[in-house]
């Protein structure tokens, strides 16, 4: 088996996502012993546990831009509360998102 240049979830997210894709790929194949399985397996395991982490870090550093009445813009950090408001009518209150 031939090993990349980079180690499992070294890289960006997206090499990392892409090296995913195709050892799910390569494991499709009916043809591969089931070590060589076992053995992609793990790899693949060890980039989601990557991919998770890019994630979680780059939810770190999201930033949400709002607009006030007057015009002017504040910046404030994601909070998980303020993404998904529990028990809040949608709408009530809530800022206006600059996309």
């Amino acid at each position: 088996m031939a090993k990349s240049a980079k180690a499992a979830g070294e890289g960006s997210f997206e090499e990392s996502l892409d090296q995913l894709e195709k050892l799910v790929e390569q494991m499709e194949s009916p043809e591969l012993p089931l070590e060589t399985i076992v053995e992609k397996y793990e790899s693949g395991m060890k980039l989601v546990a990557a991919c998770t982490e890019k994630l979680k870090a780059a939810e770190k550093r999201i930033s949400l831009l709002t607009k006030k009445k007057d015009g002017s813009i504040v910046e404030g950090v994601l909070d998980e509360s303020e993404a998904a408001p529990k028990g809040k009518k949608a709408g009530r209150g809530a800022p206006d998102l600059l996309i």
